[in-house]
């Protein structure tokens, strides 16, 4: 198992490098692609509420008597990180619109 590991390792370094190589032979350079590629922050808004939808339904079936105590938790920690998330897209959206 380790050796497949290792192997699999080694595959994934190779075929990078060959994507890397194609993409010079073509005359695109790898650094120019990569600034493309930015993080959406739409992306980080949908994160965000799903991480908050799957907390709020840990607290609602707790508070609907389906869960223990001890899943409450996971539940407080997964709606909070959504609501940061969700708060964050909002402050990164208006910095960019002062820009």
């Amino acid at each position: 198992i380790p050796l497949f590991g290792i192997l699999c390792g080694m595959l994934a370094i190779y075929t990078e490098h060959r994507q890397k190589m194609a993409l010079i032979e073509k005359g695109i350079k790898p650094e120019e692609l990569r600034r493309t590629e930015a993080r959406k922050p739409e992306n980080m808004v949908i994160g965000g509420l799903v991480l908050v939808g799957i907390g709020l339904a840990f607290l609602v079936t707790k508070i609907l008597g389906g869960l223990t105590t001890w899943l409450m938790l996971p539940g407080f920690i997964l709606l909070f990180i959504g609501i940061a998330l969700t708060v964050s897209y909002f402050l990164t959206r208006e910095a960019k619109k002062e820009q």
